[in-house]
């Protein structure tokens, strides 16, 4: 059975030193129909994590405070617009080119 899914864009997470816009990582959303289940996908580029953790089964990421900001602005911006998106598609305003479909769930 097809799963049928709201998504946002993928929103690039920059350093403030990053000049040349490639990125750390990046934030994108998904709600899962009928129950408009939401989740947020973050994903953060290999570099950021130190090789050694120094806690057992964990990975540790070293980020700088505008760094950490990013992320959370980066989130609030996709929990907004999976309200809306969600909003919309209750009201029946959006086509079915907003959907997507997958045979699976995406796991996170």
């Amino acid at each position: 059975m097809k799963e049928k899914f709201l998504y946002t864009t993928a929103y690039l997470l920059v350093s403030e030193l990053d000049h040349k816009g490639r990125g750390f990582g990046h934030v994108q959303g998904f709600a899962y129909l009928p129950n408009y289940e939401t989740k947020i996908k973050v994903h953060i580029n290999n570099d950021k994590f130190e090789k050694i953790s120094d806690i057992d089964n964990s990975k540790t990421l070293i980020l700088t405070q505008y760094e950490l900001q990013c992320i959370n602005k980066a989130t609030q911006y996709v929990e907004n617009s999976l309200q809306n998106l969600i909003s919309l598609s209750k009201l029946g305003y959006l086509k079915k080119e907003a959907y997507g479909t997958s045979d699976k769930q995406l796991e996170y």
